[in-house]
């Protein structure tokens, strides 16, 4: 039975490893949704299923973002002073909300996830076309207010919620007209970096925990670990391949669509749930 479940997972993380790489969100809103309904499938969790749902999801994110990362490096697309400057505000906000996600109920967590994704699509739909992207050598714009909150915010509330820092990170680079390519590698590395800071978090803050299910380390289930991340490593470089074979725009189009059936999930999910 174990080897089944194993199985389940690691197709569900081929499929995370292709959004996560396509739309660097790191995997969170790709594995978190899936988990969720397989740990709630499996009678697994009890009033933890959603703090498991979210350790896992972070742990899953540092390997399946790293290698996102790595690949986009080497494809040309990664700026790294861009990266540089968000990296302490990410590093910072994810050891500081996976603190609070530890002492928070399940549903408000839930509730955060749901509302940040309706927020994401909200926020691209009214986003105009760019015409004329910018070639990410100009990084004068990245600075002021908008800078401070997008990344600090996008560590703190990836933590809370499992989603990579596309959430808040990408709106504020496309902003600036930067292209697809360079705000997903930008993303998929930061992604990376909150992975390893809130899914350390977590693993330490369900240490504690009495009622955890057996195969559990802290917040982190390893058989859906172990499945989800050997699946999103298999998944990403088919991410990679489609993401540079399609229009910046048709894109960015296709990550709302994508979003949009992750809200409906998790939604009928808090009805069935």
């Amino acid at each position: 039975m174990l080897y089944e479940i194993i199985l389940i997972y690691v197709a569900s993380g081929v499929f995370a490893g292709v959004v996560a790489a396509m739309f660097g969100v790191g995997g969170g809103f790709a594995v978190a949704p899936l988990l969720l309904i397989a740990l709630t499938f499996q009678d697994i969790g009890g009033e933890r299923t959603m703090h498991l749902t979210v350790g896992t999801t972070q742990a899953v994110i540092f390997i399946t973002a790293s290698f996102s990362a790595v690949l986009r490096w080497r494809a040309g697309d990664t700026n790294w002073r861009l990266v540089a400057k968000f990296f302490p505000l990410v590093a910072i906000g994810a050891v500081v909300g996976a603190t609070l996600g530890d002492a928070m109920p399940g549903t408000l967590l839930k509730a955060i996830f749901i509302f940040f994704i309706a927020l994401t699509i909200a926020r691209g739909l009214l986003s105009k076309r760019i015409a004329d992207l910018q070639s990410g050598s100009d990084l004068t714009g990245v600075r002021g207010p908008e800078y401070w909150i997008s990344g600090s915010l996008a560590g703190l509330l990836g933590s809370l919620m499992g989603p990579g820092p596309a959430v808040l990170v990408a709106p504020f680079l496309r902003k600036l007209k930067f292209s697809m390519a360079s705000t997903v590698a930008t993303c998929s590395t930061l992604a990376a970096c909150l992975g390893l800071f809130a899914g350390g978090a977590y693993i330490v803050g369900g240490f504690n925990e009495p009622n955890l299910p057996a195969w559990s380390f802290g917040y982190v289930y390893l058989p859906a670990f172990v499945g989800l991340a050997a699946g999103g490593l298999t998944g990403a470089p088919f991410g990679i391949f489609l993401s540079r074979r399609l229009d910046d725009h048709l894109q960015s189009r296709l990550y709302l669509v994508y979003l949009a059936c992750v809200l409906v999930v998790m939604l009928l999910h808090g009805r069935i749930g």
